[in-house]
């Protein structure tokens, strides 16, 4: 044995056994003496990383891969060290050397995803660990990384497999439960994303990211204490989180809490003033309690908003021309664009007589279902499908282009700038064909129901059971399907309970609108929760009671307070404060009391 090994093997001895400074100390001082010897370099490699100095080992790793250039363990390490402390370029550089040696390279794939991942390009991540044909069954990691590409391509169900599979394999592993319920949140089962997040509190009380995922799903189930409560744990762990901050704020603008929102709004906007989407909640609760003035300017916040942003068709084509927007002359040459729900895009229409009447250049861009109803509603053939200008807008000479919700900042300043009644007008071919088909329920009050809002994560808040209506249903009304949507199951059970809901089977209510404003038109009420067909009936002067099941769900334009909303004269705005059976009782007694309904607010 020569006199370095003798030296090599002393210095592991004493690193083991008698003093780990003395041995670190010793292998330094070798490896500036035998900078090109690998076994020296090996040792300061170990010995570094066991004492967590992260520099030194990727140093010696270097020096190694000098003279072993296709060393797939060394190149490996080095791309783990590299990546631990946030050199993602420079890791995926060693993982492209380990690809092209071993193109099969389990650890290498699997980690090249997760760094397209962590880089936010989520389709590439997506491709990359599909070159996989198959996760290890003991590598957790593997499937939670998985899991998470999946997620973020919005495969929910194929995410929600990998994590519980991650967690078979290693239940104390936190990031897979937080994962899990994070997925589950997305599917909108938010009591078993609850159960998750809590199982992920009882391994370890302190993780910071748990405590948020709990504050958020209570706060999205209206237990604002418990949320506070989770919010204010990890805020003593983590004091200067912004995320927690953030959530915070949101959760008592949600519970329209102003005193609070407003303290953690400040706190949050001194450290990021680019918090859209705390700016967009604030911005809501202010609407929601006619504080125009201080709303409207934070309004454009909903348009910033990541994932807003990236649901919008035209965004990136138009950005550029948005943002010096309301500077408008009355002779310039403008372009309005649709905003991406047909919800909102209705509800925002109320705004285009006083747009048509100021600005006389003028083209909108609306949602192709809706083309029609709005060049005859406002009587000016200025319509035309969502994208027919903005994704060729190269080719066209606009002075300006605004989406349409920016506009009404010039023109709602006050309560009672909020005057008009119904605004669309429905096709009177439309209204006198289902007039002839419910002509047989002459001496019945015809009455419209729908109970469920279109899925995302705020459906499931938003949406009742058709079991919930059964009080509704009596021999001198006729209950009639405004639902869209599979309802089968819907069907087979009023069936089941010797009751009729009138469904219109050769209506397509969710492409055919016309047909359903036709529809609307000739019901004596419309019961629904807060939906696109709720906006339909609030644009179309229909009597309507609409039942708000969650705080977090109701939006700045129901009001559960004063019941009312000042965007629809002739909507009734009922919030479930006690239980969902005796809201639907207060409807029974409406019911009971009216033959004709006219609510003013």
């Amino acid at each position: 044995m020569s006199k370095l090994e003798n030296k090599l093997k002393k210095i592991i001895n004493t690193f083991n056994n008698i003093n780990r400074d003395d041995a670190y100390k010793e292998i330094k001082k070798l490896s500036e003496k035998h900078n090109k010897n690998i076994n020296v370099q090996n040792v300061l490699f170990q010995i570094s990383q066991k004492i967590n100095d992260t520099k030194t080992s990727i140093i010696a790793l270097k020096k190694i891969l000098l003279v072993e250039k296709n060393n797939i363990f060394y190149l490996s390490q080095l791309y783990k060290l590299l990546l631990s402390i946030g050199l993602s370029d420079e890791a995926l550089k060693n993982i492209d050397i380990i690809l092209k040696i071993e193109k099969k390279n389990y650890e290498a794939l699997r980690d090249k995803s997760y760094i397209y991942f962590l880089r936010k390009n989520y389709i590439e991540a997506k491709k990359n660990i599909e070159n996989i044909s198959k996760i290890k069954d003991d590598d957790y990691f593997g499937n939670n990384i998985k899991g998470l590409i999946y997620l973020k391509n919005n495969s929910f169900d194929e995410a929600k497999t990998l994590f519980e599979k991650a967690i078979k394999i290693n239940n104390q592993y936190i990031d897979s439960y937080n994962n899990l319920g994070a997925c589950l949140l997305e599917l909108e089962k938010l009591s078993e994303a609850e159960k998750i997040f809590n199982d992920a509190y009882k391994i370890d009380k302190k993780n910071v990211s748990t405590l948020i995922n709990l504050g958020n799903v209570l706060s999205l189930q209206d237990d604002v204490a418990g949320a506070v409560k989770h919010y204010n744990e990890a805020l003593r762990l983590d004091p200067n989180n912004i995320e927690i901050l953030s959530n915070l704020a949101i959760c008592y603008c949600r519970d329209t809490n102003e005193k609070k929102a407003k303290l953690y709004y400040d706190k949050v906007l001194k450290i990021n003033p680019h918090d859209y989407k705390l700016m967009y909640a604030y911005c809501t609760l202010q609407l929601k309690l006619n504080n125009f003035e201080t709303s409207w300017d934070l309004f454009d916040s909903r348009i910033l908003i990541e994932k807003n942003k990236n649901n919008e068709n035209n965004f990136d084509l138009v950005k550029n021309y948005l943002f010096d927007n309301l500077k408008i002359n009355p002779s310039d040459k403008l372009l309005v664009l649709r905003e991406q729900g047909i919800g909102e895009e209705v509800l925002f229409s109320s705004v285009y007589p006083d747009i048509i009447n100021k600005f006389k250049n003028l083209k909108i861009e609306a949602d192709k279902r809706l083309v029609s109803i709005f060049n005859r509603s406002f009587e000016k053939k200025i319509f035309v499908e969502d994208g027919y200008y903005s994704k060729n807008i190269q080719n066209y000479n606009f002075d300006k282009i605004v989406y349409a919700g920016s506009l009404i900042k010039l023109f709602r300043k006050s309560k009672e700038d909020f005057n008009y009644e119904n605004y669309l007008i429905a096709s009177e071919d439309f209204i006198h064909k289902y007039k002839k088909r419910l002509n047989i329920y002459k001496k019945k009050l015809k009455i419209g129901l729908s109970w469920k809002s279109k899925i995302n994560i705020y459906g499931s808040l938003k949406s009742l059971s058709i079991k919930d209506f059964d009080l509704l249903f009596s021999d001198d009304r006729i209950i009639i399907n405004l639902q869209y949507g599979n309802i089968k199951s819907d069907i087979k059970y009023i069936l089941s309970k010797n009751k009729k809901l009138e469904v219109i089977s050769d209506l397509d209510l969710y492409n055919d609108i016309e047909s359903c404003m036709g529809l609307l038109k000739n019901l004596d009420l419309f019961i629904t929760v807060s939906n696109s067909t709720a906006h339909f009936a609030g644009a179309l002067g229909i009597p309507t009671i609409l039942i708000c099941p969650k705080k977090s769900s109701t939006y700045y334009y129901w009001n559960t307070n004063s019941g009312s909303s000042i965007w629809y004269k002739n909507i009734k705005v009922l919030g479930i404060d006690d239980s969902v059976n005796n809201t639907i009782k207060q409807i029974n007694n409406i019911l009971e009391k009216n033959n004709e309904f006219k609510f003013s607010n």
